[in-house]
Parts: structure tokens; C-alpha cells; sequence
């Protein structure tokens, strides 16, 4: 006797938008610069085919690529914690942090007091 196949599953009327919902927000959240459009419409378009795929291992591939790009814009908590210093602070107005704005001065009052660079 041969086991029966499994008929595939067939897609809903109504696919699930959670995914696109979820990277739609995200999106918005972030402050984009004019360069990174594209990156944040691939992955608006990979969460419209996460949501709508039935296949795991095509999920799988997609989730993977929109990773990806979502960590190139900054938008995972490994990326945020590679961008932010050190407890988490966030970038001053000079564009670095804090405490390296306080490096630069010292360094800067060092050079000054010996005459080096």
C-alpha cells in the first residue's frame, strides 16, 4: 500500500498582510535617506511574497533576503546595536557619540599642551 500524497495547500481568498504590516511600520519609522528607497521597496515587495508564499523553504529564502536588506538600513536590533555605542546611546548632533565627542576634545587639548598632532 503507498502512503497518499498530500494535496498542497491552497492560498486563501484573503492572504495574510502581517508581515507586510509589520515591515511597513518599521519603514516608517525609520528616517530613510533618498538612497535608500529601493532597499525599503524590496523589502515592502518580499513581505508581500512572505505573506502570500505557502511553501516553508520559499518563506525560509525570502525571510532571509528581507533580513538582509532590513539589517542594511538599520532596522534589526543586531544592525541598531553595531550603529549606537556602547549602552546604547544615541548619535549627537556632531553625528558621533558623546563620549567619542569628549576623545576628540582631549585628544585635541593633548595635542595642543605637547605641540604634537
Amino acid at each position: 500500500m503507498t502512503a497518499a500524497k498530500r494535496a498542497p495547500r491552497a492560498k486563501s481568498a484573503a492572504t495574510s498582510k502581517a508581515v507586510y504590516t509589520a515591515v511597513n511600520a518599521t519603514l516608517k519609522e525609520l528616517k530613510l535617506e533618498e538612497q535608500d528607497k529601493a532597499a525599503a521597496s524590496l523589502t515592502r515587495r518580499l513581505a508581500k511574497a512572505i505573506d502570500q508564499e505557502t511553501s516553508g523553504r520559499t518563506v525560509a529564502e525570502l525571510g532571509r533576503a528581507m533580513l538582509a536588506v532590513l539589517e542594511s538600513l538599520g532596522a534589526t536590533p543586531a544592525a541598531r546595536k553595531a550603529i549606537l555605542p556602547k549602552g546604547g546611546a544615541p548619535l549627537d548632533d556632531g553625528g558621533g557619540s558623546t563620549k567619542k565627542a569628549k576623545l576628540i576634545e582631549l585628544r585635541g587639548d593633548h595635542a595642543g599642551r605637547t605641540g604634537s598632532d
